[in-house]
């Protein structure tokens, strides 16, 4: 039996799907507690995965720059949309630690008030 290939998408078909994930979380009708410290990691985890990609992003305007495949791009341009970027990534990385520092929490909350307890 051979294993199977990983799926890649497009970037395009990556970050439309993602947008449509959050929407759907953020209009969730029917969110349970337990449900909220599930929602929590896998938000933490998209978060880093996220810092991870604006990185990745600005290093590859970075090199782009470097070896001349974005030479008609204006320098300036593309050096403040890398450190733009690279904020991002920053702030996507702190907004995680807090989200994370705020899992016991809502584990604790879900013991106390019952898992089931709609919100």
């Amino acid at each position: 039996m051979s294993e199977l290939e990983p799926v890649v998408l497009p970037v395009t078909v990556a970050a439309s799907h993602l947008r449509a994930c959050a929407s759907a979380l953020a209009d969730a009708p029917d969110a349970e507690l337990g449900d909220l410290v599930a929602v929590l990691g896998d938000v933490v985890a998209s978060q880093r995965g996220l810092a991870t990609a604006c990185t990745e992003l600005a290093g590859r305007l970075r090199e782009g720059s470097d070896d001349g495949a974005l030479s008609g791009a204006a320098t300036v341009d593309v050096t403040a949309l890398a450190e733009v970027l690279r904020a991002a990534a920053t702030a996507l990385g702190c907004s995680a630690e807090a989200l994370d520092s705020g899992a016991p929490l809502a584990r604790r909350i879900a013991e106390t008030a019952g898992a089931d307890t709609r919100l």
